[in-house]
């Protein structure tokens, strides 16, 4: 795919040497507009900016060498996302210190859709999964995208809840776009950029550094209209992602834990201070989205039911319980994203939990 002249410009000035994303906008803005940047009178802007060869190559960009960008996004299909055109996300563009590039590999149409961030734990409890997947179900089933940063636990409990719904789902990792980061998550990886989206700030082959992903936190934060945070330790990188969203002005929300969970300490301590009560997606939906609403289940366990979905329910059809182990088997779909799938159906009240880890339609199985 060809790469368009404002990405091109766009990879340009993220390649300035000593241009920070700040100064970049506000020269921006003293300017009147990106397209005053190129070739204008630098006497409007020149002093917001620190160096005299930031501020000559603000003027004239292509004097940057960026081929080996372009060819990689030609050479793998990747499409380049930047601010000056319309596929890029409209919330994220408000932050002070927005991307100017951001590799995409997927579906660009879910970032028209309404916006959640849902973040948490990495070793969630089951409960912490639980939640997460429940919220991330519903919230996707009323058209609202889930975005997370695919991460284990509760990341990855939500993508994969909210995979095959109308809102879908968008990862922006700490990696390339190319780089499923944890290799556990490999497989989510591929599903999400068959059927949602993955983002990344960073170049393909782009390993997943430690200082990569505070600033993935911000495009989390910034892309959506609020996050909701389910079990977080009281020093975590979740508190500090929501942290940048109450800067941001988003909404944060945060889901109650057991008081003796040093999991849900960082929860509780947000709910301390003016976060918003999260017991479920009503909530989100009620503050955010009020002409949303719930979308009602509908009647018959396999109602609307579509791909691997509709295939766990002919599978279970009858009296019988199933454990997941069972049922991965049976329907040859992953244990791990079978849970997710599992934790959806029983959110619809199309399965129940039984002791034991068992599942069973519901009005059927085991008592």
């Amino acid at each position: 795919m060809p790469v368009a002249e404002t990405a091109r410009l766009a990879l340009a000035w993220s390649k300035i040497p000593g241009l920070s994303l700040r100064r970049f906008w506000k020269a921006c803005d003293a300017a009147g507009g990106w397209r005053e940047l190129v070739g204008g009178e630098p006497s409007r802007w020149a002093g917001v900016v620190r160096s005299e060869t930031a501020a000559r190559l603000l003027a004239r960009p292509f004097d940057v060498d960026v081929s080996a960008e372009v060819a990689a996004a030609e050479r793998s299909g990747f499409r380049l996302l930047n601010p000056f055109e319309g596929a890029y996300p409209a919330l994220l563009r408000e932050i002070p210190d927005a991307p100017l590039v951001l590799w995409a590999a997927g579906d660009p149409e879910r970032l028209a859709l309404p916006a959640v961030a849902i973040v948490g734990a990495r070793a969630a409890t089951r409960y912490g999964r639980e939640v997460a997947a429940r919220i991330a179900a519903d919230l996707s089933l009323a058209g609202v995208c889930i975005v997370s940063g695919m991460a284990r636990g509760v990341d990855a409990a939500a993508h994969a809840a909210a995979i095959g719904n109308p809102g879908g789902t968008i990862a922006v990792l700490g990696s390339g776009v190319d780089v499923p980061y944890p290799k556990e998550n490999t497989e989510l990886w591929r599903r999400i950029a068959a059927d949602g989206l993955v983002l990344s700030e960073q170049p393909p082959g782009t390993r997943p550094l430690p200082a990569n992903f505070p600033v993935r936190n911000r495009v989390i934060a910034g892309m959506a209209s609020g996050i909701v945070v389910v079990e977080a330790a009281r020093r975590s990188g979740s508190l500090i992602t929501a942290r940048l969203a109450n800067d941001f002005g988003r909404d944060v929300f945060a889901v109650p834990g057991s008081i003796r969970s040093e999991s849900s300490d960082g929860c509780h301590a947000l709910l301390r201070d003016g976060a918003i009560l999260c017991r479920g997606a009503e909530d989100v939906l009620t503050e955010l989205f009020p002409s949303v609403g719930t979308r009602p289940v509908e009647s018959g366990p396999a109602a609307g039911l579509e791909g691997e979905a509709a295939r766990v329910v002919a599978a279970m059809a009858g009296d019988e319980a199933w454990d997941a182990d069972d049922l991965a088997e049976a329907t040859q779909i992953p244990t791990s994203s079978l849970l997710a799938i599992l934790f959806d159906l029983e959110a619809r009240g199309v399965l129940r939990c039984l002791p034991g880890g068992l599942y069973a339609l519901a009005g059927g199985g085991r008592p």
